[in-house]
């Protein structure tokens, strides 16, 4: 071919690019937004947003929450510029500094679609933040006040006068001293007269409630669909047929949690109740509940069998450390049940594969399961659960006895749906069990088997059979090399704490795992600065790495990582590693947060 033809050929195919550009930068906003919708990892948005100007305004108007933090402080202003579309605010836990500030600064900022704030582990309600923030958002549907250091009644009445049109609150776990004192009762019942659109409502583990509180709430909230009362003090302040007659007051009600139902403290003592007639009526009159939660209550097969002649539309069951019943009330129960989606039964005693086995025929809709601490499960249960329920995506079985009975090969079905794994703390499970897991589980995109100490290479067998694993936990397991030998492009998360690996297996990891954005090595006392280094430079996307315990990394590695790789926001020091004030502003400026 001679140049003018290659030369006519180069322009034809640039131009043809060219043209298809221009024709994808011609399709509507509306379309973008919603190929970017699909694409859920915020992770993923900013890197879309450094395509071009054009990107970064669609990429911004789909951020809908900010988890705000110390750190994040002297840039909130800019985001709040470029976040318009906010729809919820969050404090970290660890959010030291004024809230009243915080609250003020926000009621600054233009976010007409805010409805949502998470003030929960704060030390106490910001009431003149708060009041400001009201003025701006009178309309917020959702507020959490949970586990809070100090929430006193005065806080509640505040609550009701500055935002009237709440649909959620959460005051659950607060155990402030004032919550006792005699008008308590009465600030709930206030709170319920005044918040008359309240939809969902938690006062979980709130022994100073009364029998007057719950029946308030139920009678006033005449929208009331979610009620949420584990942990709260039974018999002594409210008795099970005073709470099934205030449950009667909302026959609309779709979920209902109330765990630890019989129990309470009487004369100081912890003394147990019963589950009557009463509050058996009571609970099956709930036409449209798909919600229940009976942890930690002792429930009769009669119980469970009462229930399921009901034919309730339950969607959600949560019966984790129940007791007394047995597997033919659950069996019951579960029969009826024919749409149950999510299921936990953790930490129930009776349970055995055989009932596993049983049970799992008759729910072939579930996409979550939670077996945990059930001792007497095995390897039969797992594979009983992959193989009955074509659409579990989810299964949790962590310290269980997986492993221990090994099941023949020839009678495991592939499941193509499940997606997260969570074995951790399996002290039978071995490499041979992994491997069957990962043949039968092409599709899992997360695995836990931190603390199995008896894997080794099944890991890594996993890795490369699981085409599309995202997420691997495999702290403090036995695995003393890492001989990953192809390329495993979708792994973006990995915990190696404890684990004995050096800087040649460090090194191999980061090339075959190029595209890690989260690592943990935390107590890996063989590596070096050398294999960190090895890591940042190979895996170009990396946010996240953590280094707590690592005795024999340099303290100087720090510096040359936030200054190679401009993706990292969190670095976790090494020992002796000391961090100025002016270092960290330094590092902040560079988008990394340096913690130790």
């Amino acid at each position: 071919m001679s140049s003018s033809s290659s030369s006519s050929s180069s322009s034809s195919s640039s131009s043809s690019i060219d043209s298809e550009y221009s024709n994808l930068q011609d399709l509507p906003d509306e379309c973008w937004e919603s190929i970017f919708k699909h694409i859920t990892n915020p992770l993923d948005h900013e890197s879309l947003s450094l395509v071009s100007r054009h990107f970064l305004s669609l990429t911004n108007r789909l951020r809908t929450s900010l988890t705000v933090s110390d750190h994040l402080l002297p840039l909130l202003p800019a985001l709040l510029r470029r976040f318009t579309n906010l729809t919820s605010l969050k404090l970290t836990r660890s959010f030291t500094a004024d809230l009243n500030d915080l609250l003020i600064q926000i009621a600054s900022s233009h976010l007409p679609s805010l409805h949502s704030l998470d003030l929960s582990h704060q030390p106490a309600l910001p009431s003149i933040g708060l009041r400001r923030f009201s003025q701006k958002f009178p309309t917020l549907k959702s507020l959490n006040c949970s586990f809070m250091g100090s929430l006193t009644t005065a806080d509640l009445e505040l609550i009701a006068e500055c935002f009237p049109n709440l649909e959620e609150i959460d005051v659950s776990y607060n155990h402030d001293k004032y919550y006792m004192i005699s008008d308590g009762d009465s600030r709930v019942r206030d709170l319920a007269s005044r918040l008359k659109k309240l939809r969902k409502v938690n006062l979980s583990g709130n022994h100073n409630f009364r029998d007057s509180s719950i029946f308030a709430l139920c009678h006033d909230c005449e929208f009331l669909e979610e009620l949420v009362l584990v942990n709260i003090n039974f018999i002594s302040k409210v008795s099970p047929n005073a709470f099934a007659n205030a449950i009667r007051q909302r026959p609309q009600l779709r979920s209902l949690a109330v765990g630890c139902l019989p129990y309470g403290f009487v004369n100081g003592e912890f003394r147990r109740g019963n589950v009557d007639s009463e509050f058996i009526d009571a609970l099956v009159s709930l036409k449209e509940l798909t919600c229940l939660d009976l942890s930690y209550s002792p429930l009769s097969d009669e119980f469970l069998c009462d229930v399921a002649e009901e034919g309730l539309p339950l969607r959600k069951l949560k019966l984790p450390g129940c007791f007394e019943y047995r597997y033919g009330g659950i069996s019951c129960l579960l029969r009826n049940c024919n749409n149950l989606e999510y299921l936990d039964l953790q930490r129930t005693l009776f349970l055995d594969d055989q009932c596993v086995i049983k049970l799992s025929m008759f729910l072939g809709n579930l996409n979550f399961v939670n077996l945990s601490e059930n001792s007497k499960l095995s390897d039969s249960s797992l594979f009983a659960i992959l193989g009955n329920c074509p659409l579990i995506n989810e299964i949790r079985m962590e310290r269980t006895s997986v492993g221990k009975h090994k099941v023949e090969e020839d009678c495991l079905v592939v499941n193509s749906h499940v997606k997260f794994l969570y074995l951790a703390r399996n002290s039978c499970l071995n490499d041979e069990s992994v491997k069957m897991i990962a043949s039968v589980c092409p599709n899992l995109e997360m695995i836990d088997l931190s603390y199995c100490e008896s894997v080794s290479e099944g890991a890594v067998e996993v890795l490369r059979k699981c085409c599309k694993i995202q997420h691997m936990n495999l702290a403090r397991i036995g695995l003393e090399l890492f001989p990953v030998d192809f390329e495993v492009p979708t792994l973006c998360v990995l915990d190696l704490s404890w684990l004995r690996i050096r800087d040649e297996e460090l090194s191999l990891i980061s090339k075959r795992c190029y595209r890690l954005r989260e690592l943990k090595l935390d107590f890996c006392h063989k590596i070096t600065a050398n294999g960190v280094t090895q890591v940042v430079e190979n895996c170009k996307q990396l946010r996240v790495i953590s280094l707590l315990s690592c005795e024999n990394v340099a303290a100087d590695v720090v510096a040359r990582m936030v200054f190679t790789r401009r993706s990292l926001r969190k670095i976790t020091a090494p020992p002796r590693f000391n961090l100025t004030e002016g270092q960290r502003d330094l590092f902040l400026r560079h988008g990394c947060l340096v913690c130790q």
